[in-house]
């Protein structure tokens, strides 16, 4: 049995929304006020005079007030820059959100939080870690995840007929449409689970939906016909207000063809809550890697020798956010001469090897020469290996010799 709630958070730029895991380990939606009212508006307010925050409908309800300031599109003001009134925004924000599901939850407090973003950027990482620092919350007790890989937690937890071969989701907002693809690849070792992001946005607009729904009827016919061309689909899930307007005919027509379509508003934040479940409560996806943007999609190792035998130490696997993706090693050389690096694309079966030049570092006895190798990403697809002289304790000290290279993928 669980104890504590186990709470998946969609904070997204105009509704964010909360779901749980229940008893029986599924995920369920948390409505407010009226059965089927999902959508909490990403909305805050600040009373200057009384320095009180307002959170959702009382924020909605109050920001004509006077000396009522109004923030909205809360994930905008926090992707690029963390500041101390956007924590102190957040800590609010969530501290209004763990209460409502508190009080849906009959009181149980809420244990682990894992968050859904759309974009995942360091400054929001930084944000929403040091809210709910400040809320309570450890390190460990909490995930901060894309869209992306929420769809993917929910799909993966769904029959597996649905993702036997690619699976769209179409999320059609007042902003823009997007097409997120799916697709689980198998091989000898872990399986992956790769998402691709396609804007439609120049395709398709939420105002030609209301303009002239038949005409976006045969866009989005159009755009689908070629799609299923080139890829075997499966599933389609359909979220968003663009797909609540009209009834689009031909286009759920064609989408209905020996396949399984979906449509709802709920399914990443139900992602989520299965998210949350496999971090903090029991994992069934071990054996699957998750790559999607924001992901590193590569693994890059480096050939040592362990024990008179030729080996590699991994630098950084498929799936980790290139933000977090740094590691350290220590090595002891034979003769500094060169260092060999792989880059391995698992997803596009492709290999690439490099070379690091330590010939510049002191000559020394053998095995004397320790050395560090530092890996960081500097973004989604650019990553640094550093390499530093250590020299080798009291007999040979270090020389502050470094190399490096930027590899771009």
């Amino acid at each position: 049995m669980i104890k504590g709630t186990i709470l998946g958070i969609d904070f997204s730029k105009d509704y964010t929304q909360l779901a749980f895991i229940d008893e029986n380990g599924n995920p369920e939606s948390i409505s407010f006020g009226t059965e089927d009212n999902y959508l909490i508006p990403t909305v805050m307010c600040y009373h200057k005079n009384l320095k009180e925050w307002y959170c959702g409908e009382e924020a909605v309800n109050k920001r004509e007030i006077p000396d009522c300031v109004s923030y909205e599109q809360l994930t905008e003001l926090i992707l690029e820059k963390c500041e101390e009134k956007n924590i102190e925004m957040m800590q609010a924000f969530f501290s209004y959100l763990i209460k409502m599901a508190e009080k849906r939850c009959e009181q149980q407090s809420v244990k682990n939080i894992l968050i859904t973003v759309e974009e995942v950027t360091p400054a929001l990482v930084e944000t929403l870690t040091e809210a709910l620092f400040l809320l309570g919350y450890e390190e460990g007790d909490f995930r901060i995840i894309s869209h992306s890989e929420s769809f993917v937690y929910y799909v993966l937890n769904q029959n597996k007929d649905i993702w036997i071969n690619r699976v769209y989701f179409l999320t059609f907002t007042k902003e823009k449409l997007v097409n997120r693809q799916l697709k689980v690849i198998h091989g000898r070792g872990p399986s992956i689970a790769y998402v691709e992001v396609d804007d439609l946005s120049e395709l398709l607009t939420y105002e030609q939906v209301k303009e002239d729904p038949k005409h976006a009827d045969m866009v989005l016919f159009d755009y689908l016909d070629e799609a299923f061309k080139h890829n075997v689909v499966s599933g389609i899930y359909l979220s968003g207000d663009g797909f609540y307007e009209e009834d689009w005919e031909k286009s759920l027509s064609l989408m209905c063809r020996n396949r399984r379509v979906f449509k709802g508003n709920n399914l990443i934040v139900k992602g989520a809550a299965l998210g949350a479940k496999e971090f903090f409560h029991i994992p069934n996806l071990e054996n699957y890697l998750i790559s999607c943007k924001g992901r590193t999609r590569v693994k890059v190792t480096m050939a040592v020798k362990y024990k008179e035998r030729d080996n590699t130490i991994t630098l950084s696997n498929v799936g980790d956010y290139w933000s977090q993706a740094k590691s350290k090693a220590e090595c002891i050389m034979e003769n500094p001469t060169k260092a060999h690096f792989e880059v391995n694309d698992l997803l596009k079966q492709q290999k690439d090897e490099f070379k690091l030049d330590l010939t510049g570092f002191p000559e020394r006895p053998p095995k004397t020469t320790r050395i560090e190798v530092n890996f960081r990403y500097l973004d989604e697809n650019k990553f640094e290996i550093v390499i530093k002289d250590l020299g080798f304790g009291e007999l040979f000290k270090s020389s502050g010799m470094e190399v490096s290279k930027i590899y771009e993928l």
